[in-house]
């Protein structure tokens, strides 16, 4: 009798323990670069690492005021997957962008040639391997 009231908050526990030894099932590693226009750096562009075959996950950081970006997949900083990636790069304007309907909205022109905010068409591509040192990347866009 005593194994069977026992039993299930046994299993309970044993699951428990092993999903939280497990993290979160994604293994991550630092990603961070620098976005560079003509050599000029670039603020406000989210970088997207999408993952080529559309297998894995897609990591993003955002440019601060030196064109600076670091890659999260899930939490800030936890960088990007191993494997291999097309990049776009996307204007994140402070403005609310001009929207149909809505007055007020102003247009926003990116600072980036548009054929950059598709990964399809940006032509850039980045692999991400296991060694951090690797993983450092400088996109300067012409």
């Amino acid at each position: 009798m005593f194994w069977m009231r026992t039993r299930v908050p046994c299993v309970l526990m044993v699951l428990c323990s092993a999903m939280a030894g497990c993290g979160n099932g994604l293994d991550t590693v630092p990603v961070k670069g620098v976005l560079t226009l003509n050599g000029k750096p670039v603020p406000k562009i989210a970088v997207s690492f999408m993952p080529e075959g559309g297998k894995g996950q897609i990591a993003q950081g955002v440019t601060d005021a030196e064109g600076k970006f670091e890659l999260q997949t899930r939490e800030p900083g936890d960088g990007a997957m191993v494997g291999n990636y097309q990049v776009a790069f996307r204007f994140v304007p402070d403005e609310v962008p001009e929207m149909p309907g809505f007055p007020g909205s102003k247009p926003v022109i990116s600072p980036l040639p548009p054929k950059y905010a598709d990964s399809l068409s940006s032509g850039v591509t980045a692999t991400v391997t296991t060694k951090a040192e690797d993983n450092v990347f400088n996109f300067d866009l012409k």
